[in-house]
Order: C-alpha cells, then structure tokens, then sequence
C-alpha cells in the first residue's frame, strides 16, 4: 500500500507545483504585458501619445518633484490631487529612469531650504522642478489650471475649470530635451490673419512645443532671417510678388522648411508656381459631395479627410478623421519633376469616397453639380502633402533636407473652427519641420470639469433608487436566501 500512496503524494506534489509555477508566470507576464483603459468622460487619466513619446526620449534618469503644502488653502493645493493622479500616469508609462518627490514646504523645511539653495530659488512654494542630465526647469503649480475667480469677492472660493497639468509637463519636459528654442515665422503682407489672433490656439500649441512665433515680412527684405527655422504662410488673400516667391524658392531648395495652408478662394499663381517647383500642385477645384435631404439635393463643402499613414508626420494619426469645413482644393504632383529632382513626395490627407474635385463650382448653379468623368477630378484625391528635397527613405535618418507640406484648405486653422484630430495635425506638421518628429503625436488634451445638471424631479427619482428601490432589493434578496436555508 505504501508505494501507490507515495506515487500519489508525489503526484499530487507536482500538480500543486505545476499550479503555483503556471500562477506564478501568469503574474509575471501580466506584470510586464498590460492594458489599461481610461473610460472617463474627460480622458482625465489617459496621457496622450506626443507625452508618452517625450517620456521615452528621456535616456538619463528625469527627477519631478512638486513643492505643495496640501494643508494651505490655495488653488495650488486644491490641484495636487489631481497633478497626484498624473504622476502616477507618469510611472505607469515610464517606470526606469523617473522619480517624483513630493515635498511639503511647511513641514519638511530642511529639504525646501536644501531645495531653494540647490536651484537658487527665491520661493520654495507651489513649484514643479524637473531636473534631467544637470539642467532643470521650473513650472508654477498654479499654470496647470483654469480657474474662474469671479466668486472671490462675495467671499466664495475659485473654481477649477480645466486641469492643463499634462499640457505644461509636456511643454517643461520638451524644454529639457531641446534647450534651443526654433523659430517659426508667421508670413505677413498678403492678406493673412494675424496669428496671435486668429490662429492663438495653433500658435499657444507651437509655443508648447518649446518653439517661438514671429511675424515675417519680405516686402523690404530679400532673404530669410537665418533664425527662423519654418516658415507658415496660412490663408494669404493676395498673391505673392515675384520677388517674393523667388526668395521663398531658393530658402526652400537650400534646405528651407514650409507648411502652406491655402485658401482656395484666393487667387495666388505666383505662390502655386512656388510650389509647383517644389513638386506640389494644387488643382483649381472644390473638393465636394451631394448628399440626400428630405426634399431636395444639397451640396456639401466641408470635406471629411482621413488621415494617410504613408509619412511619419501623420504614422501616429492613422484612422482619425479631421473635419476641413469651408472650401477645399484638391492637389496634384509632378512625378516628372520629383523624380528628376530627387523629391519625396507623400499624400498625408485624402478626403473620404463620396468626394471629388468640382472643376465647374461657381455658386449658386441652377441645374446643380454632379460628378462628370474627365473634367471633375475623381478618387483618388489629396488634400494634404508633403515634398523632401534630397530625404532618404527612411524617416528614421535624419539628413538636412528642404521639406514642404501643403494642405489645400486653411479656414480649419481657426479658432472657430479648430478641432483637436485638427490640431494634431498642424502641430506634428510643425514638429516634422523643426526636426522634432519623433516626440509629435496626438498632443495633450485640457482636462474640462463639467457640472451634472439635474432637475428637481431627476434628484427626487435618484432619492428614491438611492434610499428606497436599492436598500429594498438587497433587503428582499436576503429574505429569499433566509427563506430557502429554512426551507
């Protein structure tokens, strides 16, 4: 009897190894292969892709450390929570080579002195210190909210509107990486908008991205300044002069960097020849669809572009839609010109299928628009492209060549208008231009606080599940488990 007894013990040894084994590697591989979803409203715990990007681009060890005293009350102290809940997204996605300290200012005054000495500090309060490879930089605590004062001289309290907390890390962290601000100039004199203005959320995102805006005006210059590392020219109402377009040209083919937002209502041979020696036509239609109402049969003029993933600007914007509301032309390419002159040329917006480029669009036709094959232009279309004089095939080499991206509309550009998958767009356009590709993505989003707003019937039907419907639930479940153990 003993020998079977043995061999079970043995067995049954080895199956509880076996089990503890399986549980164990089981642990280890979800330690290190996880997903996490963040299914809030606001995506107030999800980081955006151009953070996690600059997260790994940090190959030194990066120290964050938040001065805060949770005990004051101060706006400062009432978003500690929250800049708590994004330093934990911080190590969630970067878990070597980051440290974050907090330190109480009034009750750890050793280590605020040592702090202020360090950093030569006038104020050890409401401070956010990032140190990376001995250079730092400083963020105030306050820029990471929103808040509505209004409230404050009837002796209320502020009010948090958004939490900016990601937004300005990322601005700090791109500053560590990059200490040398770039340029880019803004070209003024031909109708434009003021981007300050007009295009303040285009130009706010650029200065996030540690860059500089400026005004450029060649009307009594005849070459670039050599500080200025992109040129934008969005929405130019009037044309260029020659003299003008042949300066733009040759900055362009020595190695000069441009995004061009055109505006199709505006008549410009001059700078569409500039790009057509780049490689890039645009083409003198309307991008448009017809779609079915009720009634009758109507026109749609804000296009629908999905995003191309043919280039690494938009690798990391693939399967988004961006809505290009107002007039849209369609572009074409000199593939005799691009071959011979060695330039790379790569669609980076189509609109959708039911699109095409209406070569007769005058307004207010009688008998209406319809698609007539060889005069409209038909799928495919482009609407967004980019030109690399002398680029290699790789993106991932990085080589000192002119680069051109046009997008055949610009009314998108605008505040009013400006959509986020918009946004994502113009910004890592921009960072493809000042060499900063491989920490553009999808950029940071503003947390918004909102205020569920019920009315006095919901709040009473919400009493009644909350006090009466769910205590009786769990109350007659328990009677019936009660009434069936007696049975």
């Amino acid at each position: 009897m003993n020998p079977p007894r043995t061999r079970i013990k043995i067995g049954v040894g080895l199956q509880i190894l076996s089990g503890v084994i399986i549980y164990l590697l089981l642990n280890h591989l979800a330690f290190i292969h996880y997903e996490r979803f963040d299914f809030s409203r606001s995506q107030k715990f999800a980081l955006a892709s151009q953070t996690k990007s600059v997260l790994k681009e940090f190959k030194q060890p990066l120290k964050i450390i938040i001065v805060c005293s949770p005990t004051f009350v101060s706006p400062a102290a009432g978003l500690l929570p929250d800049l708590r809940n994004l330093m934990t997204e911080f190590l969630f996605n970067k878990r070597e080579n980051l440290l974050v300290e907090y330190v109480d200012p009034t009750r750890n005054l050793t280590r605020a002195e040592d702090l202020k000495t360090k950093y030569n500090l006038s104020r050890i309060d409401d401070l956010i210190i990032l140190e990376h490879d001995g250079s730092h930089r400083l963020a105030n605590i306050l820029d990471t909210g929103e808040f509505d004062f209004s409230m404050i001289p009837h002796g209320g309290a502020p009010v948090l509107l958004a939490f900016r907390g990601e937004q300005t890390l990322t601005t700090s962290m791109l500053q560590l990486l990059n200490p040398d601000t770039e340029t880019v100039a803004f070209l003024q004199g031909h109708g434009e908008p003021d981007p300050l203005r007009q295009l303040s959320t285009f130009t706010k995102a650029i200065e996030e991205q540690n860059a500089r805006i400026q005004l450029l005006s060649l009307a009594s210059s005849d070459t670039v300044p050599p500080e200025v590392t992109a040129i934008v020219i969005a929405a130019a109402k009037s044309d260029l002069d020659e003299r003008e377009s042949a300066v733009l040209s040759a900055w362009l083919r020595s190695g000069g960097r441009m995004l061009v937002l055109l505006d199709p209502n505006a008549t410009t041979p001059n700078l569409h020849s500039m790009l057509a020696t780049a490689g890039i036509i645009p083409q003198d239609d309307r991008v448009l669809r017809v779609i079915q109402l009720p009634f009758a049969t109507g026109i749609l003029r804000d296009v629908t572009g999905q995003v191309l993933q043919d280039a690494e600007i938009t690798r990391r914007l693939e399967g988004i839609n961006i809505l290009f509301p107002g007039a849209t032309q369609s572009l074409t390419f000199d593939s005799e010109l691009s071959e011979k002159d060695k330039i790379r040329i790569r669609p980076l917006v189509k609109p959708a299928e039911e699109f095409w480029g209406e070569t007769n669009y005058a307004p207010n036709q009688p008998e209406g628009v319809q698609y007539e094959d060889g005069i409209d232009h038909g799928q495919p279309l482009v609407i967004a492209a980019s030109a690399d004089r002398n680029a290699v095939e790789d993106d991932r080499v990085k080589v000192q060549s002119s680069r051109l991206i046009v997008i055949g509309t610009s009314q998108f550009a605008f505040d009013a208008s400006l959509t986020p998958q918009a946004l994502d767009l113009l910004v890592g356009s921009i960072n493809s231009l000042i060499n900063r590709s491989a920490v553009s993505g999808i950029t940071p989003k503003t947390s918004i606080r909102f205020l569920l707003q019920l009315t006095d019937e919901q709040l009473s039907q919400l009493a009644l599940i909350v006090l009466i419907a769910m205590p009786s639930a769990s109350a007659f479940l328990g009677f019936i488990v009660w009434f069936r153990r007696r049975v």
